[in-house]
């Protein structure tokens, strides 16, 4: 007995002893808030709870609303207002509302309904009212109104108790039934009958709002405005006074007694084994030791979005959720990162963070922020953007706080910045040397400051030549070298010879991989290693090569190129911190853990509950807390404090439907024991097979996890099995559609993934598509029976076919019998005609096989007489000229022929050459004949006639032929077009060509010149009673040179057509003679010809060709 009474002292001297003016502060929490048009529902919020499976279920003056991280959904409580919900070990939820009390189970359409259990309370206490509490309990559940308290057993029997006033409030505490009743006191149940806890008389005016186990010793009650007091278990046991050796009830003080009087206690949880969670009534929650101190506060300062606070409770993911007086809200019970805003007191984008003689220190671009008093308060004498904060260690052991900011460089003495140079340098960063102490580096806006240090005493030296880019980040590497990051151009480095003189060698430049633009980079030292990070990730410096190459160190994809990063720093236990990022202006913060082996590993998901966002500075202290800069405030990450990142996932089928709009499963199965208020075990089992008709082939499904804080992060994998051949990849989508699935079985899984890359187990929905209507055993009996009816009907009606087809088939075959002897007949007669007419006709055929030989032989002496008249030219032009013919008749004979002849005096007789190349009307017989007139001529006028002028020659030639041919009276078109020359050598070096020409030029080529020139002939033809063109034929007189060619051809070489129906043309004749024009006579014709041919292709040669070269 003694030693209880001592130990009681010494706890209620503690207490008092352990009081406190002021909480830490940590910053703040994150705070999700809903606000009533979000769930559909009333602002007014009484009760929440959550049950096994992880849904939060949520007393509304509409009704209960169950939410499952994604969608919230309403159930009816027929009509009436709920107030109190409880969760039983089964999951089962009770809920206590307006003349009703009950549970949810799952109805026959799979979805949650509200089972009344009143009807079991005896008439006589009806209408009973608000049910304002329910328990369950391993004897029953009771429901708790102002002039009730109702237990239900499990066999429906029902058990009422009646107050001495009224019932104020019921409680549940550690089995124990409390209630405090007005007037009267607090009072508890004990075998079966409700007594006055000893010493709960002093309740009788005060409202209990919450009662929670303390410790093993005690209970603790928070009154309305009187505050806690803690009652003695034992005294609920035994006898117990007021006595001070043994007292009942003692008062619990609080560190601040007056706010819990001002704002008043209306709810109470437990949240730890120390702490305890008060909702108030115009206060928000706060959090409570057993000391007593005031150890969190939540509440519209910090983001709660009301402060009357009706209901608290605890969730399986540890957020602590508030049922409001106007919307519901939920924070996390502990967590790893609180964050302050301007509303702390700072301004402005933060760049830097910093901790200085025990204080945080913020920059930003409006200035320098100092914190005291969980407040920021702007530091004195600098207004200006402000952007690196850097501690340096002075000689003696003490610490200074340098800035750098565009109106210069500061050092910082308690609330006031002091400038150290005149003013005129724009500063971004510091580094201070390891090799030199005494020495700071300065990143400036136009290269690299020099400050030294003596005693605490700064003197900006000068700038090192050199440098004259924007500077943001420096590093010093094991050397004493130092290299910077120079803004849009790359890397630089100095090699440092004297830092107090400002003695360098000459900057070099360095490039990175990948190509960035070099906007936002940084240049770090790690593990001796100077490391560049930028747009285009991660890279190292060799100096081997002398070159920045890709490091994969901290993973591929910045070693890629395809994401960029910017380090900040290394923390004192060799950790890096760096922000990485695709899309430059959503950026996400990442730790890499340095492992004994010097191998890091990132924890990529750690601080990704941050959004994302642009980060600037990371301080990280040795106590495990970091401070966080970014544009959207300041962060404060506490390692030590610990989290369930693992924390136990699920994933829920919430709704499969068809796409005919009616759902099959809507996130519960039903089972008979739903309809039985206390079953003997209450099954647990995963959907059943759902048997779906044909017409619901095509279904929707929608999952969700109840993993709370997470629900934008969350990923979802499915997988149809029976369908798809394996799962799909992540997605944050939360619903699949398969369209005109297949009759047979199917199972629907699908699982959860958080941002700590945590799984769920798969939920699955097993559902079996019926055959459609027409594969129904049924349906093939009816088919069968069909086709065996049209089988008979078709046997049937082809054996009575085939009788009737019999008999008329035999009347034909009599009618043909007769018919055929009739034919025969004629057929003979027939036969006896052909015969004479085969006779005649082979005696034609051997007559026409005579003519056909006497024409050919005929055509084939025309051919050699024709061969007889043309002249051999290497006979005729032997010693004179080199030369080439082409010669191809379209038929046996041609209508194309050319003439040679010479003419000179005794001893010359080659003085005068004369040559033609012609081309007669027609080809074949016609054009030979024509051809034997056209030579003979030509050589009756040149060498009997003595006619040497080429143009008197054409027209003598012309008059000829209208006299030979009778054209005159006969107006025959038969004519020939002509190219002639007569070649005169003047000299050895000297050749007069005189040309005339019957519708047909003369090409010659010039060896000085190295080109073809053409002489057209007269638009005029030899012979034929057609118009001329020109009256007259005339000369064309030309010198030329040894070397020196002509051409003279007729029309069918380039006339002729190929596959396409294009003509070879005179164009393409030039391009090959210039292109074989130096080669031999013999070679030029075999390339003509060879192109000729190639040209022609498959197509039939359409007229006679003649081409005659020569060269002089």
């Amino acid at each position: 007995m003694r030693r209880t009474q001592s130990c009681f002292i010494l706890f209620f001297v503690f207490i008092f002893l352990s009081q406190s003016s002021a909480s830490q502060d940590i910053g703040r929490y994150p705070v999700v808030n809903f606000h009533h048009r979000e769930y559909s529902g009333h602002s007014q919020s009484w009760s929440i709870v959550q049950d096994k499976r992880g849904l939060i279920y949520i007393a509304n003056n509409v009704g209960v609303i169950e939410y499952d991280g994604s969608e919230w959904r309403h159930i009816s409580i027929n009509g009436a207002l709920p107030r109190c919900l409880d969760v039983d070990v089964s999951g089962r939820v009770w809920v206590g509302a307006q003349d009703d009390f009950g549970y949810l189970a799952a109805d026959s359409s799979n979805s949650l309904k509200f089972y009344s259990l009143s009807k079991y309370l005896p008439e006589t206490y009806k209408p009973f009212g608000l049910i304002r509490q329910v328990y369950h309990t391993n004897n029953g559940v009771f429901f708790s109104a102002n002039n009730l308290l109702i237990q239900l057993k499990p066999d429906l029997s029902v058990k009422v108790w009646t107050p001495k006033t009224i019932f104020h409030r019921t409680y549940l505490v550690d089995d124990i039934i409390f209630s405090n009743q007005k007037d009267f006191g607090l009072t508890y149940l004990f075998n079966d009958t409700l007594k006055q806890v000893p010493g709960g008389e002093i309740f009788a005016k005060k409202l209990v709002y919450t009662i929670l186990p303390f410790d093993e010793q005690y209970f603790i009650v928070g009154t309305q405005s009187d505050g806690f007091f803690l009652i003695n278990r034992e005294s609920l046991n035994s006898d117990c006074n007021s006595d001070a050796q043994k007292p009942c009830i003692i008062k619990f003080k609080t560190e601040d007694d007056n706010f819990l009087s001002k704002n008043w206690i209306y709810s109470g949880l437990k949240v730890t084994g120390d702490v305890f969670a008060i909702g108030t009534y115009r206060g928000g929650v706060v959090f409570i030791d057993k000391r007593g101190q005031f150890i969190r506060r939540i509440n519209q300062k910090v983001g709660l979005q009301d402060d009357a606070v009706w209901h608290l409770h605890k969730d399986n993911q540890d957020n602590l959720w508030m049922a409001l007086n106007n919307g519901i809200s939920y924070t996390s019970i502990h967590s790893q990162l609180t964050e302050w805003d301007e509303e702390s007191g700072f301004k402005g984008v933060l760049q830097s963070v910093v901790r200085f003689n025990n204080d945080i220190y913020l920059t930003s671009n409006v200035g320098v922020f100092r914190k005291q008093n969980g407040r920021f308060a702007q530091v004195a004498g600098i207004n200006d953007l402000s952007w690196k904060l850097k501690v340096i260690s002075n000689e003696d052991g003490s610490q200074s706080l340098l800035v750098a900011s565009s109106s210069g460089i500061y050092y910082v003495k308690g609330e006031t910045a002091w400038l150290i140079e005149d003013g005129l340098h724009h500063a971004y960063s510091f580094i201070q040397s390891k090799v030199y102490p005494n020495i700071i580096y300065v990143g400036l806006r136009d290269g690299v400051g020099v400050i030294r240090n003596y005693k605490g005493h700064f003197k900006f030296v000068g700038k090192l030549d050199g440098t004259y880019g924007e500077v943001y980040t420096l590093a010093e590497d094991n050397n004493g070298d130092l290299w910077y990051s120079e803004r849009y151009k790359g890397v630089g480095f100095l090699d440092i010879v004297n830092p107090y003189q400002l003695f360098h060698e000459k900057p070099v430049k360095y490039t990175l991989p990948n190509n960035p633009k070099y906007d936002d980079m940084s240049v770090v030292l790690i593990d001796g290693v100077v490391k560049s990070s930028s747009e285009g990730g991660l890279a190292r410096f060799d100096s081997n090569k002398n070159v920045f190459v890709p490091d994969s160190s901290l993973g591929v994809e910045f070693a890629d190129g395809t994401t960029g990063m910017r380090i900040f720093n290394q923390d004192y236990k060799g950790n890096i911190w760096f922000e990485a990022y695709r899309y430059a202006p959503n950026r996400w913060l990442e730790r890499a853990i340095k492992y004994p082996n010097g191998v890091y590993r990132r924890e990529p998901a750690q601080f990704r509950t941050i959004p994302e966002t642009i980060f600037f500075d990371i301080y990280a202290e040795q106590d495990n807390v970091t401070w966080i800069a970014s544009t959207d405030g300041l962060y404060r990450y506490d390692g030590s404090v610990g989290v369930r990142n693992n924390t136990f996932i699920k994933v829920l089928i919430r709704q499969v439907s068809s796409f005919k709009s009616t759902k099959v499963y809507n996130g519960v199965q039903y089972l008979p024991s739903c309809e039985v208020a206390f079953p003997s075990e209450i099954e647990i089992l995963e959907p059943k097979t759902a048997e779906l008709p044909y017409k619901y082939n095509s279904l929707s499904f929608s999952f969700s996890s109840p993993f709370f804080g997470q629900q934008q992060r969350l990923q979802y994998s499915y997988y149809l099995e029976g369908y798809d051949e394996e799962w799909s990849d992540w997605t944050y989508s939360q619903a699949k559609e398969y369209t005109n699935l297949p009759f047979g079985s199917y199972r629907f899984m699908v699982k959860a993934k958080n941002l700590f890359e945590v799984e769920s187990p798969a939920a699955s929905f097993s559902f079996y598509i019926d055959k459609p209507l027409y594969l129904k055993w049924y349906a093939l009996v009816f088919y069968s029976l069909i086709i065996t009816l049209i089988v008979w009907f078709v046997v049937y009606l082809n054996t009575r076919m085939l009788r009737v087809s019999n008999v008329k088939l035999q009347q034909l075959v009599d009618i043909r019998t007769k018919e055929l002897v009739k034919s025969e007949q004629i057929l003979l007669e027939k036969n006896l005609e052909l015969q004479h007419q085969k006779e005649e006709i082979l005696a034609q055929r051997d007559e026409m096989q005579d003519q056909n030989k006497h024409i050919n032989a005929s055509i084939q002496y025309a051919t050699t007489i024709q061969q007889a008249i043309l002249p051999d030219l290497s006979n005729s032009l032997d010693g004179l000229y080199e030369h080439f013919l082409i010669y191809l008749p379209k038929e046996l004979v041609s209508g194309d022929f050319y003439w040679v002849s010479q003419s000179g005096t005794k001893g010359k007789k080659s003085e005068k050459v004369f040559i033609a190349v012609v081309d007669c009307t027609g080809h074949g017989v016609p054009g030979a004949f024509m051809s034997l007139i056209g030579s003979r001529l030509l050589s009756e006028i040149v060498n009997e006639r003595k006619i040497h002028n080429p143009a008197a020659i054409l027209t003598e030639l012309s008059s000829s032929i209208n006299l030979a041919l009778r054209q005159d009276v006969s107006e025959s078109f038969d004519g020939m077009d002509i190219s002639l020359c007569m070649i005169e050598r003047k000299s050895d070096d000297l050749y007069i060509v005189t040309f005339a020409g019957a519708n047909r030029p003369l090409f010659y080529y010039s060896k000085g010149e190295e080109r073809i020139h053409t002489l057209k002939g007269n638009r005029k033809s030899i012979g034929s009673v057609l118009p001329d063109v020109e009256a007259e034929f005339t000369n064309w007189r030309i010198t030329l040179r040894p070397g020196d060619m002509i051409f003279m051809c007729t029309d069918g070489f380039t006339d002729q057509n190929n596959a396409f129906k294009r003509k070879f043309t005179t164009c393409r004749f030039h391009t090959y003679l210039l292109s074989n024009i130096d080669k031999p006579m013999d070679e030029i014709s075999r390339a003509l010809v060879k192109e000729f041919d190639e040209f022609k292709g498959d197509e039939r040669q359409r007229d006679d060709i003649t081409v005659l070269g020569i060269r002089l």
